[in-house]
């Protein structure tokens, strides 16, 4: 199964030449949390992210992976679920 990634927080910290060490201090986590951030392992509060984004004076918006379904085939959910309730 192929690892999702959720956040950006390791490609952020290398556009910032920062590392894990840097970023835990700077917001006042541990760094094996922040490790467990940048693998993806465990993913940031939401309150979190807005740390870091506030500390790197950044948009919370480039710690998180965007998204997009254009690619994807088949209906969404929604409309597999209205479909649903019609039968």
């Amino acid at each position: 199964m192929k690892k999702i990634r959720f956040n950006r927080i390791s490609i952020v910290l290398d556009e910032f030449d920062l590392d894990q060490k840097d970023l835990a201090e700077l917001i006042g986590v541990s760094k094996d949390t922040v490790s467990r951030w940048c693998r993806n392992v465990h993913q940031p509060k939401l309150q979190d992210l807005y740390h870091i984004a506030k500390a790197l004076r950044i948009d919370i918006r480039r710690l998180i992976e965007p998204t997009s379904w254009e690619n994807e085939k088949g209906l969404s959910l929604v409309e597999k679920f209205r479909l649903n309730k019609k039968q």
